[in-house]
């Protein structure tokens, strides 16, 4: 099910893309197809990244509350009511995950495919040309394509096969998750339990990022690295404009209430 109705797609949107690209660049084709999921999940991305935020932002009072109410029933009865008076949605930011997973899993199919030689050639009914769709082969571009070429080059720029393990991606990817991950972790002179996990999560998902995509095709960790510059920017958008806009709105809300 999931080849059928992600991974296939993506797929076929993916070589649409390559087709399409003068020179047939397969890193650029990677490039886009990832712009284009970040553009589609973006409303997901946004409402993960406000929830967790906001978080954050209440971490403090909820860290009183445990030092107040010893009894866990009774502070999970407190800290539901800080959640209720700041409209806090405390499983905010893992529906939107959640959602998402199908998405990264499909991908990660679909570059696996290019590890196999044996998927690349376009005179074979076995490899890439069994998994793309009619009405995609009947596509003027992809009929010129196709009857000038015998095989998907799978080069970035000419230079770095993606089909391959490439450890400067890989560390290039782990360097934009430290970013990233850097970008999330409380700036607090005081660390609670909480942030002192999130501050060895800045630096425990990086290397596992490096890890896995050393044994990755290079189209995964361009993918990745793509996707989290992506993310860098619609978390400094939300962080420092949507947030602020968001919490007015929340103050005026309560103000009302009062």
């Amino acid at each position: 099910m999931l080849n059928t109705l992600i991974t296939q797609p993506f797929l076929n949107l993916l070589f649409v893309l390559y087709t399409a690209i003068p020179g047939h660049d397969f890193g650029l084709a990677v490039i886009l197809l990832t712009v284009v999921i970040r553009f589609a999940l973006y409303p997901l991305a946004k409402k993960q990244l406000h929830s967790q935020k906001a978080m954050t932002a209440i971490q403090p009072e909820v860290n009183k509350l445990k030092e107040k109410y010893k009894d866990p029933q009774v502070f999970q009865a407190k800290v539901m009511e800080l959640y209720k008076e700041k409209e806090v949605n405390p499983y905010g930011s893992c529906l939107p995950l959640i959602i998402q997973m199908p998405f990264i899993l499909g991908l990660f199919y679909v570059f696996i495919k290019f590890k196999d030689p044996n998927f690349l050639p376009l005179n074979s009914d076995t490899g890439i040309m069994s998994q793309i769709y009619p009405w995609v082969k009947d596509l003027g571009f992809v009929k010129s394509f196709l009857a000038n070429n015998t095989a998907v080059d799978t080069r970035f720029l000419g230079l770095v096969d993606l089909s391959k393990p490439n450890v400067y991606l890989a560390v290039f990817a782990g360097a934009l998750q430290f970013v990233q991950s850097k970008m999330l972790t409380p700036k607090k002179k005081e660390k609670d339990a909480q942030s002192n996990m999130m501050s060895g999560m800045t630096y425990i998902f990086p290397f596992l990022t490096v890890f896995i995509a050393l044994s990755l095709p290079a189209a995964l960790p361009i993918y990745w690295s793509v996707t989290t510059l992506f993310a860098i920017g619609q978390q400094y958008l939300v962080m420092h404009h949507d947030v602020e806009a968001l919490e007015e709105s929340s103050e005026r809300k309560r103000s009302k209430k009062s």
